[in-house]
């Protein structure tokens, strides 16, 4: 009886922590679908092409940020190791971050020249800028994660999607065109990030007492497999996304890449909601339980997923009937391809919004980095192979939609049986 209220206990709290996140990044994202129409009637498809391509170059180097030691912060059993890792990842941060800057300082010209836009070369501030915020947001995020505190996490997504929209529509009154596209990107990447260090701050500076170099060294040695296997994983984890952009952008122009642009963004707005909300909560509550709380890991786990899966169904089904006339009245006449777009992505994205939000908590908790590698590696080579295939073929835009979308169906499916291995073996 003991066992089985404590089961209860731990599956309330873990719904309860859901429901807070989900309110906030559902808010969040509700500013944001609110605010696309009046998004996409003030800027062209061409400049969300070149935002989208701009946004594909900058996403690769995410993996860098803190070389995913911010993935330890919830680990820790003491607030001082916590604070001596949250420490470890401003240092790499910084040193990332100089790192990157002299490097587009001095070779931008080069490294953007592939992409034949002046525009995205004279932008390239926007990188280094960009990368050092999305890196203090993701290290006090984890740092949240681990206090549970997920109240504050919910609030900041609230912020930064509101603040982020409101740029975009100020500036595209103002004609600001591609500047105010990312201008927004950047606002929303920083935003919120003043309520963070207003709820944390005493914390951390009283916790930043007791950081030594020492203590840091020990970090970086205990959790050197998050740098050896998660960087190169979730680098992997950002080409697959970028490829399919850069590919449209090369072989289709920045037009059909701004149709196919909007389609990945606004479907991947459920997407975004689960793996915040749900894979957030669903990692602090079994970094909390630990390995040797297995079974109880492995039933939540199956919980979830079932769960997952039947809330996308609708949504997911409505969009492939639907697709093509919702975008167009939603966002313009000019948009119904990119409705026709998102009813091929559909099929393989019901296949992610029920793995994604569980595998960060699994294989962190687990250990598996290198299964997580392992995965990735097979997902890049999946979407070259689809993307090189309809090249071969010649295929429109339509088939090679088509060919990618069912090609990741089938590497998502063999990522959820990775899981259910994971824990029947940890069993």
């Amino acid at each position: 009886m003991a066992g089985l209220l404590k089961k209860n206990c731990s599956d309330n709290s873990l719904f309860k922590n859901i429901l807070k996140l989900i309110s906030g990044e559902g808010v969040g994202r509700a500013i944001g679908f609110l605010a696309a129409p009046v998004i996409t009637r003030l800027y062209t498809t061409s400049d969300f092409g070149i935002v989208a391509v701009f946004g594909s170059i900058c996403v690769l180097l995410y993996p860098f940020l803190s070389l995913k030691y911010s993935l330890s912060i919830p680990l820790h059993r003491t607030e001082t190791a916590a604070v001596n890792s949250i420490a470890a990842c401003l240092l790499v941060l910084v040193i990332n971050t100089v790192i990157i800057t002299l490097t587009f300082l001095f070779f931008h010209s080069q490294i953007l020249s592939f992409f034949s836009s002046g525009i995205i070369d004279s932008l390239w501030g926007y990188i280094p800028l960009t990368f050092f915020f999305c890196g203090l947001s993701e290290i006090l995020s984890y740092y949240s994660t681990r206090q549970r505190d997920f109240t504050t996490i919910a609030k900041v997504s609230i912020v930064q999607k509101l603040t982020g929209a409101l740029i975009k529509i100020f500036l595209g009154l103002l004609h600001c065109h591609v500047i105010g596209l990312l201008t927004g990107s950047l606002f929303a990447a920083s935003g919120g990030l003043s309520l963070y260090f207003r709820v944390y701050w005493k914390r951390l500076k009283d916790g930043f007492h007791r950081v030594s170099l020492r203590k840091i060294c020990f970090v970086i040695r205990r959790y050197k497999e998050f740098p050896l296997y998660r960087v190169p994983s979730h680098l992997l984890l950002k080409v697959s996304g970028s490829l399919p952009i850069l590919y449209f952008a090369w072989h289709f122009g920045t037009d059909t890449t701004g149709q196919i642009s909007l389609a990945m963004s606004m479907l991947s707005v459920p997407v975004s909601i689960a793996c915040t909300s749900v894979g957030r909560a669903f990692y602090g509550e079994i970094a909390s339980l630990g390995q040797e709380k297995n079974k109880e890991i492995s039933v939540m786990t199956g919980r979830i997923m079932i769960k997952l899966f039947a809330i996308s169904i609708v949504p997911f089904m409505v969009i492939v009937v639907f697709g093509p006339w919702i975008f167009s009245t939603y966002f313009g006449s000019e948009w119904i391809q990119s409705g026709v777009f998102a009813r091929y992505l559909c099929f393989y994205l019901i296949f992610r919004f029920v793995y994604s939000p569980i595998s960060d908590g699994i294989f962190n908790v687990f250990e598996r980095q290198k299964s997580v590698l392992w995965l990735e590696t097979s997902r890049v080579v999946i979407v070259i192979s689809s993307l090189f295939i309809s090249w071969l073929c010649n295929c429109s835009v339509d088939k090679t939609v088509i060919v990618y979308s069912l090609s990741l169906s089938i590497q998502y499916i063999f990522s959820i049986i990775m899981v259910f291995y994971i824990l029947r073996k940890s069993s």
